[in-house]
């Protein structure tokens, strides 16, 4: 994978395509920048990936939307984007 950091509202994040048994995660308490890991295990080649990935970076920009909201937000978005033609590039 390209990608190791992003930054959303100007807090940096680790990249991580990580085994858990989640979709994603994204590390909500760390104060360093260091520890900080936005973690996406579906496969990004997929739909269902490109909305994990949108999903866990609405949480590291905003985490006082509600799961709700970004839920909702996240699967609009990732259906748009895939009905555009957007797919990871291996």
């Amino acid at each position: 994978m390209k990608v190791k950091t992003a930054t959303f509202n100007g807090r940096k994040y680790k990249i991580d395509l990580c085994e858990e048994p989640l979709d994603g995660y994204c590390d909500q308490y760390k104060l360093s920048e260091s520890q900080r890991t936005l973690c996406i295990w579906t496969p990004l080649d997929k739909r269902n990936g490109l909305i994990t990935a949108i999903h866990e970076a609405l949480h590291a920009s905003d985490w006082h939307a509600s799961e709700e909201t970004v839920d909702r937000i996240s699967n609009d978005m990732g259906r748009f984007l895939w009905r555009l033609g957007y797919r990871r590039v291996k």
